[in-house]
């Protein structure tokens, strides 16, 4: 079973800081401030950190006013880490594909599935600094509400460079849409994509294109937004938000533009290249009644330097940076051994590193510690869930004690706080292996997605719960939309192999349900030579010969540079790199490979269907099996060949040649 990845890309704000020294950390006085919507830590100066956290009040409050169709409901709490200098800051930056430090970063969102962080610094703070904050922050909301699946990659980028130009004076005068003079001077300099490509540019196949094409696709896709929002006093406004409206109800793209619109593609597009080309542009602003003030709300307190360190190790636990997490984590409990943040997030360090006893130790004592907590009962059970699986991210199943602890866990994590979608998923997560519950889990899963439609990887995990309900055209549909829409290659590649798996699955059991047709139809005939009464001995013998002959003529045709053999399977050796099958024949251990298991035919005859439920690891017991295989013709290859179709069958078959 593959788990979901769980970090996605950081994204980067790149300006030129100046360097000034500061105190070492010992002597940081570090604050915490929540406000309505942001929980926020820094060693920045309280005055500091109230401005940051009224900043992004106000941004999330301006949005919500000015567009109320999306909801905010995500039960996933956002952090951001208030940084007094650049240098307080720098060993806390993303770091690049070579484990560089990427000094020039001023900030960052970081989305994460349990708690999404912004890391910045006020030194030297501009209104750049905010921006990619702002337009990542979009990306989250958007996404979270409608489905990335369910709005095409222009407006989504779209709406989110639009909005990323946000400015406020005086608490209430709030400007949207400023010109961003890079896209513009990009665009006309550009000749413009032809829009019936460019509305069907998906996010993964953007996300293939270089940086010029990217780049040109960001300035148009910000460029029509802009259109459509300020064109003709903002005339278009409303037919946007129509043509959103048909998209969330289903309708396809195309048809849903020309209803909104009332216009084609061709002469839209006529409208947007005079658009870009104009020397003026208009400008939206509101003015909202209320002043946008939030301070009244914040709640300040003084932090300990335990509970510093456990907070900026968690935000280098979810930057992926697990070494230098384990250090902070490991000094905040030296100074505190009862920081609740600090055994959680230690837990899950240990079970990244699969060291499962402590990992279990120091999230049992989290829980100890706060039992009202109900993300650390999932970080609980998300840690035990990982037991078992090899580097893959594949586990075969669970032993009941781990079971009864991972449900009971979620159970109490579900009832804490019943809008926490991860819970579902997991719970979820868990039946699948087990392959049982599955209706249950589907229920789970329906509130997942209700609670965050934007999550592709809980609309896989209905698809495979489709899948093992036999209900192949509700998970084809599922993922074949999330395999066109999704950025994320690792996304993209498990709906992939989910629907090579569907096609496979449907196949197979198509056979075995014909097999069976035609047992019942057409009996194998017992022939019976000889004058003299059968002993029952001698019945059931012709008996089970007939069922052998029945078997035989059912199997898999091997095609001509293929191969079969009666074997027994002993052992499946899962990696990153693929799959190694281990089989006994006649004295001798044949080694075979896979990419997957999706790739496979497995079938079985005349066996009980839970042998079956096969995964990685040593067989518990004996599984009989024709394997049919590809040969290898490198007398050097580490492997024999490569694995097609396994058949079980009972333990006493012979095949007939």
């Amino acid at each position: 079973m593959t788990s979901r990845q769980m970090f996605s890309v950081i994204t980067l704000i790149l300006l030129f800081l100046c360097f000034a020294p500061t105190d070492v950390f010992a002597k940081d006085e570090w604050l915490k401030i929540q406000s309505k919507n942001f929980s926020l830590y820094g060693n920045a100066s309280e005055k500091e950190i109230r401005g940051v956290a009224t900043k992004l009040e106000q941004f999330r409050e301006a949005f919500r006013q000015i567009f109320p169709r999306v909801k905010y409901n995500s039960a996933i709490p956002t952090n951001v880490i208030v940084f007094k200098s650049d240098k307080s800051f720098k060993d806390y930056k993303p770091v690049d594909v070579n484990g560089k430090i990427s000094k020039w970063v001023a900030g960052y969102f970081q989305s994460g599935e349990d708690v999404n962080y912004i890391a910045l610094s006020t030194e030297g703070e501009k209104a750049d600094t905010y921006q990619t904050i702002f337009h990542e922050y979009v990306h989250f909301l958007v996404d979270n509400d409608m489905g990335r699946s369910n709005i095409p990659a222009w407006f989504n980028e779209g709406i989110a460079e639009y909005y990323e130009q946000f400015t406020i004076e005086n608490d209430e005068k709030v400007t949207l849409g400023a010109l961003d003079e890079n896209n513009l001077n990009y665009l006309r300099q550009n000749k413009l994509i032809p829009l019936d490509t460019f509305f069907n540019i998906d996010n993964y196949s953007l996300h293939q294109q270089g940086s010029d094409g990217a780049g040109l696709f960001y300035a148009q896709a910000w460029a029509l937004m802009h259109y459509f929002m300020q064109s003709d006093n903002g005339a278009r406004n409303p037919q946007l938000t129509q043509f959103l409206n048909l998209l969330l109800d289903g309708k396809p793209p195309k048809e849903a533009f020309g209803k909104a619109f009332q216009t084609n593609y061709a002469a839209m597009e006529k409208e947007l290249k005079k658009y870009v080309e104009q020397r003026t542009f208009r400008t939206q602003i509101a003015t909202f009644k209320n002043k946008l003030t939030f301070d009244a709300d914040m709640k300040i307190a003084p932090m300990s330097e335990s509970d510093a360190k456990a907070t900026l190790g968690d935000l280098l636990y979810h930057t992926n940076r697990i070494s230098e997490a384990e250090t902070h984590l490991q000094t905040a409990l030296t100074l505190d051994a009862n920081s609740i943040l600090a055994n959680t997030t230690l837990g899950l360090v240990k079970a990244r590193q699969k060291n499962f006893p402590d990992a279990k130790k120091y999230l049992e004592k989290a829980v100890s510690l706060d039992d009202k907590n109900y993300l650390t009962h999932y970080q609980y059970a998300f840690a035990m869930s990982r037991e078992g699986m090899n580097e893959s991210d594949y586990v075969a199943n669970y032993n009941d004690e781990l079971l009864g602890k991972m449900r009971l866990a979620l159970k109490k994590s579900i009832a804490l706080n019943p809008n926490y979608a991860e819970s579902y998923a997991l719970y979820a997560f868990v039946s699948i292996v087990q392959n049982e519950e599955i209706d249950e889990a589907i229920k789970f899963m329906t509130k997942a997605v209700a609670l965050a439609p934007g999550n592709q990887w809980y609309q896989m995990r209905v698809a495979e719960l489709y899948q093992r309900k036999e209900d192949f055209v509700n998970a084809r549909k599922i993922a074949e939309k999330v395999m066109q829409t999704t950025d994320e290659p690792a996304l993209r590649g498990y709906a992939q192999s989910i629907l090579r798996s569907i096609d496979s699955y449907q196949a197979q059991i198509e056979r075995v349900n014909s097999y069976n047709q035609e047992q019942k139809q057409n009996p194998r005939e017992i022939r019976i030579e000889s004058d003299k009464p059968l002993t029952a001995e001698e019945f059931e013998k012709l008996k089970a010969k007939a069922m052998m002959d029945s078997i035989n003529d059912a199997l898999r045709k091997p095609a001509a540079d293929e191969k079969r053999i009666l074997g027994i399977l002993s052992n499946i050796e899962c990696s990153a790199k693929g799959i190694i099958f281990t089989v006994a024949v006649d004295g001798e251990t044949l080694k075979l490979s896979s990419p997957d298991f999706q790739s496979l035919t497995l079938i079985g005859y005349g066996v009980d269907p839970n042998g079956m439920q096969i995964g990685c690891g040593k067989m518990k017991k004996e599984v009989f099996g024709i394997i049919t295989y590809r040969p290898k013709t490198d007398a050097k290859a580490k492997v024999a060949g490569e694995i097609v179709a396994i058949e079980l069958v009972p333990k006493d078959f012979k095949l007939s040649n």
